[in-house]
C-alpha cells in the first residue's frame, strides 16, 4: 500500500507541466534567492522549472527599454526546448510578472500558457517612485518624475519607466509609455489587442499575489489590477473603465472564477516557504 507521500508525488506528476520564472528589478537568476525559489518550484511541482534570464540579468532589468526586455524574455524562452510542451506555466516576481504576462499574450510559443502567476507584479503600473509615497520631498521627486518619465530618452534607458502609469496625466502615459499601454490593451486602434485578449482569457487560472505593506509598488493594489482615480483615491476594481470595458479580459476571467486574489502580510516579495507550498505550488498544479 503506497504511503501518503508517494501518493502526493504521483498526483503532482500527473498534473505538472514546465514552469518559466522571471525575476524582478535588480535581481538575477544566478542570485541565491532566485536560485532557491526556482529549485523549490521544481522540487514541489515535480517538473521542469527554470528562471529565464533576460539579457545580463540585474543590469538589463534596470536600464533597458522595457519593451526590449519583453522581447528578449520571449526569445530566451523560445530558445529552451523544455518550453516547447503543449502547455507551460509562467510566473513573474515584481516587474517579472509583466514580462511573464507578455509571454501569455504575445510570445509565439509552440503550445499555450496554462497558468500565470503574478507575485507582487505592478499589473496596472505604478504612480510613485519606490519607497517614496508621501511627504514633502517625495511629492517633489514624484512631480519631477511625472514631468520627464515619458520622454523618449527616459523610456529607453530606465526599464521601470515602461510601467509608470500616471493616472494624473493619463494622455501623456498613453502617448509616451513604451510598454504598459500595449500590454494592457489601452492603446486606441490597436489591431493586435483582440488576439492578446483572447490569449489572456484562455488561461486556466491567474494568481495575483499582493503584499499588504508593499513599499515598492504604489498603489500596492495595482498587483490586483486596481488603480487610483484622478484625485488619488483607490478605485474598486469593478469601477475602473479598464475592468468595466474588459480591455484585457480581467473581467471575463474573474467572472469565470479563474482569478485568485491572494493577500500576503508583509513588504514587497516577503512571501514564506509556506506561501510557496500552500499557495503557489497548488496553483501551478491546478
Amino acid at each position: 500500500m503506497q504511503n501518503t507521500f508517494t501518493a502526493a508525488l504521483l498526483a503532482a506528476s500527473a498534473t505538472a507541466i514546465p514552469t518559466a520564472i522571471f525575476h524582478g528589478l535588480g535581481d538575477a537568476c544566478i542570485y541565491p534567492g532566485m536560485h532557491h525559489f526556482t529549485k523549490e518550484i521544481k522540487n514541489q511541482t515535480g517538473d521542469y522549472a527554470k528562471c529565464v534570464e533576460v539579457g545580463n540579468g540585474s543590469i538589463t532589468s534596470i536600464k533597458d527599454n522595457f519593451m526590449d526586455q519583453a522581447d528578449k524574455a520571449c526569445q530566451a524562452l523560445l530558445a529552451d526546448p523544455e518550453f516547447e510542451a503543449d502547455e507551460i506555466n509562467v510566473m513573474g516576481l515584481s516587474q517579472g510578472a509583466l514580462l511573464s504576462r507578455y509571454i501569455v499574450e504575445s510570445c509565439p510559443i509552440k503550445g499555450k500558457v496554462r497558468n500565470w502567476a503574478s507575485i507582487g507584479g505592478p499589473n496596472l503600473g505604478v504612480v510613485d517612485i519606490p519607497n517614496c509615497f508621501n511627504g514633502f520631498i517625495c511629492n517633489i521627486i514624484n512631480g519631477v518624475a511625472r514631468d520627464f518619465v515619458y520622454d523618449t530618452w527616459v523610456q529607453n534607458i530606465l526599464g521601470p519607466a515602461g510601467y509608470f502609469r500616471d493616472t494624473y496625466h493619463f494622455d501623456k502615459y498613453l502617448s509616451g509609455s513604451v510598454f504598459l499601454p500595449f500590454l494592457n490593451n489601452e492603446e486606441a486602434n490597436d489591431t493586435e489587442a483582440p488576439a492578446r485578449k483572447e490569449r489572456f482569457t484562455a488561461l486556466n487560472g491567474a494568481l495575483l499575489m499582493m503584499f499588504t505593506e508593499d513599499s515598492m509598488v504604489y498603489p500596492k493594489e495595482s498587483e490586483w489590477f486596481q488603480q487610483l482615480d484622478q484625485d488619488g483615491n483607490l478605485m474598486p476594481l469593478e469601477d475602473s473603465d479598464f475592468y468595466k470595458n474588459d480591455q484585457l479580459g480581467v473581467k471575463a476571467l474573474n467572472e469565470a472564477g479563474k482569478i485568485q486574489f491572494v493577500s500576503v502580510v508583509g513588504d514587497h516579495l516577503q512571501f514564506s516557504e509556506a506561501d510557496i507550498e500552500n499557495t503557489i505550488v497548488p496553483f501551478l498544479l491546478s
